[in-house]
């Protein structure tokens, strides 16, 4: 964990210092959608290098998207298959697309097929992060983020129990839970806090009321550095 964490501080410096006064072009928005064709279930892997993303249900086909960057800045890859049954999405920043801060902007609004099971992997290195996933028929979350702040909801209706599993690095991360479904988190490396006064506390693992009531269970697995986690129930 410390050499990872000593990874991404070096990253973002030599982010910053590549950025200078650089003219990235007027601000654009591209739209994309990708039809489910014919997929049953579908394996959703989301890959921004830094910016801020945003990500919910909702979407009538498979993926709604919105992309907003500069011009000089190509939006990103967008790559889908079909094997079988199984849908593959997969959504990258472009490489050599260079590092987005400050005034250069790299914003993703993506909305997915509500109906679809899903798993969902996001790997974003640095920025902030609105994970409205309540409407999402996940059948498993991961998460790794370098740096920044993450806002996950995980309320709404579960029907089969749930894999969480969020690897970060420096910042922090506000998780909202159902109060009728069993929770149980489990924190390890070096967090700075965990605020989750609704919680049962055994050692490093936090459970709600429900848990081991409820028909199914939330199980996350969170490895943070330096930062905070604010566990809310609703």
């Amino acid at each position: 964990m410390k050499h990872k964490l000593g990874l991404i501080i070096l990253g973002c410096a030599a982010a910053l210092a590549l950025v200078g006064c650089e003219d990235m072009g007027d601000l654009t928005t591209d739209s994309k959608t990708v039809e489910a064709a014919g997929a049953e279930s579908v394996e959703v892997n989301l890959k921004m290098g830094a910016g801020e993303l945003q990500v919910s249900g909702g979407a009538q086909a498979l993926m709604e998207a919105e992309f907003t960057h500069r011009t000089r800045r190509r939006p990103p890859e967008v790559d889908y298959r079909v094997a079988g049954s199984k849908g593959f999405l997969t959504v990258r920043q472009r490489r050599g697309g260079g590092v987005f801060i400050g005034s250069s902007r790299n914003e993703w609004d993506i909305r997915i097929n509500s109906r679809i099971p899903t798993d969902l992997s996001i790997d974003l290195g640095a920025g902030e992060s609105r994970l409205d996933l309540a409407e999402v028929d996940l059948r498993s979350l991961s998460v790794d983020m370098g740096v920044g702040e993450m806002k996950l909801d995980l309320r709404g209706k579960h029907d089969r129990d749930l894999d969480v599993t969020i690897d970060g690095g420096i910042g922090s991360g506000t998780i909202y839970l159902p109060r009728e479904v069993g929770v149980r988190v489990r924190v390890d490396g070096g967090i700075g806090s965990v605020d989750a006064h609704e919680f049962d506390k055994n050692g490093r693992v936090y459970t709600n009321d429900a848990y081991g009531k409820s028909p199914v269970t939330i199980d996350i697995s969170v490895d943070a550095g330096i930062g905070s986690i604010d566990l809310r129930l609703d």
